[in-house]
């Protein structure tokens, strides 16, 4: 018997050629190739996509609110926004990646509407929920190359479902809140801002569920 460095096993046949060896090895090292393949295949999940998702959150006061809000709607025009949409273009639908990049420059208007507000803001605590966004697209970034190019199509489609998530949590319960404590506290201006927020993420989740619409309905890019 002979063992081969990787682990085969050859049973005593020196009189025949290294094909042989080679087919007789690769049946004797089947169950560890799946195995191995199993390890290395990767894979993507629109929850696993949602992990990126920062949500803001309602703090004891206004400031702390807003700080919240202006971290999470920097970090989706800064690191969010900008990877869905190399994804997109490195997909072949350069239209969605578009689409990606202006929704991301909106979500940096908003920050800048409400650092109005709260001159004294300076540069906003990162939030716990904020740096476990970033982990985990920093996790996916680590395959998504080899994703796209197994299967782009799908890929993108689960990028708009988790915009869609996203936008759509933001414009129905995080912002409405946000909305209400300001009105609650008198702050009518804020409030406003607020509102303008819902209304333009309301925009955002509508644009998506378009884009996902026709890339369903298409298989070439869009």
């Amino acid at each position: 018997m002979k063992r081969l460095p990787h682990g085969g096993v050859v049973l005593g046949f020196g009189f025949k050629t290294n094909l042989y060896f080679i087919s007789f090895e690769v049946s004797m090292n089947t169950e560890s190739s799946e195995k191995e393949k199993n390890m290395n295949r990767c894979e993507i999940t629109e929850d696993t996509i949602y992990q990126c998702f920062a949500a803001a959150s309602s703090g004891k006061t206004q400031g702390e609110t807003a700080t919240s809000f202006v971290d999470v709607e920097e970090y989706e025009n800064q690191v969010m926004y900008p990877e869905f949409s190399r994804w997109a273009r490195k997909a072949g639908y350069p239209k969605i990646a578009e689409l990606f990049l202006k929704v991301a420059g909106e979500e940096k208007l908003h920050a800048t509407w409400l650092r109005k507000l709260y001159h004294d803001m300076g540069t906003p605590t990162r939030g716990e929920d904020t740096q476990r966004a970033i982990d985990a697209l920093t996790t996916i970034q680590k395959n998504s190359d080899k994703l796209l190019a197994q299967d782009p199509k799908t890929v993108i489609e689960k990028a708009l479902k988790v915009a869609i998530r996203v936008e759509e949590r933001e414009y129905k319960d995080i912002y409405p809140s946000f909305r209400d404590q300001a009105l609650e506290a008198g702050n009518q201006e804020a409030a406003a801002v607020y509102q303008k927020v819902i209304d333009s993420e309301e925009q955002h989740a509508q644009w998506f569920h378009a884009a996902l619409k026709n890339l369903q309905a298409n298989s070439v890019a869009a």
